[in-house]
C-alpha cells in the first residue's frame, strides 16, 4: 500500500511538473502582438548572428588603421556601396579602393577604440548586418589631432562587405 501511495505521488509530481514547464515554454512572438506608432523600413525581426561577420569587418578595420588599404579593400564584395557624412558612393571595389586610400592617406596616424560591436541575423530578409560603436582618432599630416564617435553598419552577404553605412558625431570642442 505504502509503494503505491509512493508511485502515485511520484507520478502526479512528475506530471505536475511537465505541465508547468510546458505552459512555461511555449514562445510567443511580442512584436506580432505590439501596435508601434510608426513602420520600419526595414525588418524588426532579427536574431543573433554568426559572429565570423564580426571578424570580417573588424579585421578590414585593423588593415585600414594600419594602411594596408589592399587589405582592406579584400574584405568588400566586387561591388559595394558606402555611406557616410554627406557622402555615398556605389561601384567598384577598384573605385573605393581609390577613396579609401584617399582618405587614409589624409591622415598620419588613425586608431579605433571600440565600445562594443553586435552581430544580427534578419531571417525574413537573409541579411546579416554587424553593428559597429567606437571612437576613431585621427592626426592629419600637420599634426592636428581630432576625434570622431561612429555607429557603423555594415551588411555581409557571402563573406563580403557589400554596404558600409557609417553614422558619426562629432564631440564638443574642449573648454580651456
Amino acid at each position: 500500500m505504502k509503494q503505491t501511495l509512493l508511485i502515485l505521488v511520484l507520478c502526479a509530481a512528475i506530471c505536475g511538473c511537465k505541465s508547468n514547464s510546458n505552459t512555461n515554454v511555449a514562445s510567443t512572438d511580442t512584436t506580432a502582438k505590439l501596435n508601434y506608432p510608426f513602420t520600419p523600413r526595414y525588418s524588426i525581426k532579427w536574431q543573433p548572428g554568426d559572429e565570423k561577420n564580426s571578424l570580417l569587418v573588424l579585421n578590414c578595420l585593423k588593415k585600414y588603421v594600419e594602411g594596408d588599404i589592399k587589405g582592406c579593400a579584400e574584405a568588400f564584395a566586387d561591388t559595394a556601396e558606402f555611406v557616410g557624412d554627406q557622402f555615398h558612393f556605389r561601384g567598384s571595389k577598384d573605385s573605393l579602393t581609390k577613396i579609401l586610400s584617399d582618405m587614409r592617406s589624409a591622415s598620419a596616424s588613425v586608431s579605433k577604440e571600440f565600445d562594443s560591436w553586435m552581430t544580427t541575423y534578419y531571417p525574413d530578409k537573409k541579411d546579416t548586418w554587424v553593428t559597429l560603436w567606437y571612437v576613431e582618432k585621427m592626426t592629419d599630416k600637420n599634426g592636428k589631432k581630432d576625434s570622431v564617435y561612429y555607429v557603423d553598419d555594415v551588411m555581409v552577404k557571402d563573406g563580403k562587405i557589400r554596404i558600409y553605412d557609417e553614422k558619426m558625431r562629432r564631440f564638443a570642442p574642449a573648454k580651456n
